[in-house]
């Protein structure tokens, strides 16, 4: 009978002391998971933290709105309507123009002329 009294206390003991590993391995567990969590939240804070830095942070209606926009655009373009400020060549082009027509306004209200003298037209003024 003593015997069995002391296996019984024998298993209640290692039964506790497995209970009490498991509760331990389980404890370990969560505050791993609680600091794997915690490291995400802080990474994810410093990138958020960069692109404000460079000014790229965009909010979640942000990135919404800048998608559909850009929707509007290709289906704008697949329509086949020429979309300002995409052809810059083309802007360019107008610009050079625009600048070549100020310096002939220019020059026909008196401003600043290049005048080629020939030897013919010498001539016609010596004479």
């Amino acid at each position: 009978m003593k015997r069995q009294q002391e296996e019984k206390e024998r298993l209640r003991a290692a039964e506790k002391a497995r209970i009490e590993e498991e509760e331990r391995l389980d404890a370990e567990e969560l505050k791993r998971r609680e600091e794997e969590k915690a490291r995400k939240k802080a990474k994810e804070k410093e990138k958020i933290e960069q692109l404000k830095r460079e000014g790229k942070y965009m909010t979640k209606a942000q990135k919404e709105e800048k998608a559909r926009n850009e929707r509007k655009l290709q289906q704008m373009i697949a329509a086949g309507i020429k979309v300002g400020g995409l052809d810059e060549g083309e802007a360019e082009k107008e610009k050079e123009k625009e600048k070549e027509k100020k310096k002939a306004d220019l020059r026909k209200r008196g401003g600043k002329v290049k005048v080629s003298v020939t030897a013919a037209t010498l001539e016609f003024l010596q004479c």
